[in-house]
C-alpha cells in the first residue's frame, strides 16, 4: 500500500508543478506586449539592410548532385515572433538579352517558422538538363499576423561560405554553369 500512496503523492506533486508552470506561463504570456508600429518599422528596417540577408548558389552540378543547382539564403528574425519566408526563384541566362531572367515556373516558397531572435537559413534544389547557365533570386518576407511587414529581394552572390549544405562544403557562387 505504501508504494501506491507514494506514487499517487508523486503524481499529485507533478500535477501541482505542471499547473503552477502553466499558470506562470499564462501570466507572462498575458503581460507580454506586442511591438509598437515604430518598433516594427525599426526592426524591419534593420533586417532588410542587414548583411545577414543574402542569397547564394551553394550547389552546382557536383559529383553528389549532378545536373542540380542549389540556391540558399539567410535572413534575420525581427526580435519578436514574426513569420519568415523565402521565395526561391531560378534565373537562366538569356543570350539574346545578355542578362539573367526568371525561369517561369521554377521557384519554391520556403516557410521558415516564427522565430524571435535567430538568423535562419533555407534553400532549395532544382534539376536541369545541361547545358545551362543559371543563377537565382530570393525574395525574403517578414509577416506579422499574416500581413507582409517587410520584404527584400537579393540575387545570388558568392562569398557566403557559411551557407549550409554546400557541395562541396563551403561552396558559394553567383551562378552555375552546367556543361553536358
Amino acid at each position: 500500500m505504501f508504494p501506491v500512496v507514494r506514487l499517487l503523492g508523486a503524481r499529485i506533486a507533478a500535477a501541482i508543478a505542471v499547473g503552477s508552470a502553466l499558470a506562470a506561463g499564462g501570466a507572462s504570456a498575458a503581460t507580454t506586449k506586442s511591438p509598437t508600429p515604430a518598433q516594427i518599422r525599426a526592426a524591419v528596417n534593420r533586417a532588410i539592410h542587414s548583411k545577414q540577408v543574402w542569397s547564394t548558389v551553394n550547389i552546382c552540378n557536383s559529383k553528389h548532385h549532378p545536373d542540380t543547382i542549389g540556391i540558399r539564403g539567410q535572413m534575420p528574425s525581427l526580435g519578436f515572433p514574426s513569420s519568415l519566408s523565402m521565395d526561391v526563384q531560378v534565373d537562366y541566362w538569356n543570350y539574346s538579352a545578355k542578362q539573367f531572367e526568371p525561369d517561369p515556373g521554377v521557384r519554391q516558397t520556403l516557410l521558415l517558422g516564427d522565430p524571435s531572435n535567430q538568423i535562419v537559413q533555407g534553400g532549395a534544389t532544382f534539376r536541369f538538363k545541361p547545358p545551362a547557365v543559371l543563377s537565382g533570386t530570393i525574395t525574403f518576407e517578414w509577416k506579422l499576423h499574416g500581413k507582409v511587414i517587410g520584404s527584400k529581394r537579393r540575387a545570388t552572390g558568392g562569398g557566403h561560405h557559411s551557407a549550409k549544405y554546400g557541395d562541396p562544403p563551403g561552396y558559394s557562387s553567383n551562378d552555375c554553369f552546367m556543361n553536358p
